[in-house]
């Protein structure tokens, strides 16, 4: 009989684990700063949205498969671990992304706040036209904060030219007085 190291092997774990979750937010992109909640059990969870509409939302299996043969592990160096644990972690990632993109986009359009570009270029007129539609926030400095725009690269040269519009500025300063007012009417608790 073998011998087992149950300390040894619940070190290994926690160090996959560490390695994976980290592996698995650097392929995130903007979605890693959301914040991940444990459910413990059930099948689905409750969106209470601030209008007081109410949303069920089931759960979503991802799953992403890590396998070593014994015949590999004498060979492995660390750097082939570390890339056989990042590939499931970047399918998980993708998985999730996608799941979490087309719950937005689903949101999105319940809202109506969807912005069509018919087919033309994305422009200045399409930014402005969807920024309108956001709520944003700002920072104590006045700048505008937790704003990610997930978009092609081809984009960001529309934002940069945007961002010297006057009508960017002026939209810019109307939705930051919309702010002032949504932090001054906000009732606190205690």
């Amino acid at each position: 009989m073998l011998p087992d190291f149950p300390k040894v092997k619940g070190k290994l774990q926690k160090m996959h684990d560490y390695v994976m979750k980290h592996a698995h937010l650097s392929h995130l992109g903007p979605l890693a700063s959301i914040r991940e909640l444990m459910v413990f059990e059930g099948n689905k969870t409750i969106i209470i949205r601030e209008d007081g509409s109410v949303e069920e939302i089931g759960f979503e299996e991802i799953t992403a498969e890590l396998q070593v043969n014994f015949a590999e592990v004498e060979t492995m160096t660390h750097e082939m671990v570390l890339d056989r644990i990042n590939r499931p972690a970047k399918e998980i990632a993708e998985k999730k992304a996608k799941f979490a993109y087309e719950q937005i986009g689903k949101a999105a359009e319940e809202a109506g706040n969807v912005v069509s570009a018919d087919g033309k270029p994305f422009s200045i007129d399409l930014l402005l036209e969807f920024l309108e539609k956001m709520e944003i926030d700002f920072d104590e400095a006045g700048n505008s904060s937790r704003l990610a725009l997930v978009a092609h690269p081809s984009i960001v040269k529309v934002m940069s030219q945007a961002e010297i519009d006057p009508r960017y500025q002026e939209l810019m300063e109307r939705k930051k007085e919309e702010w002032r007012v949504r932090e001054n009417n906000r009732k606190l608790v205690g």
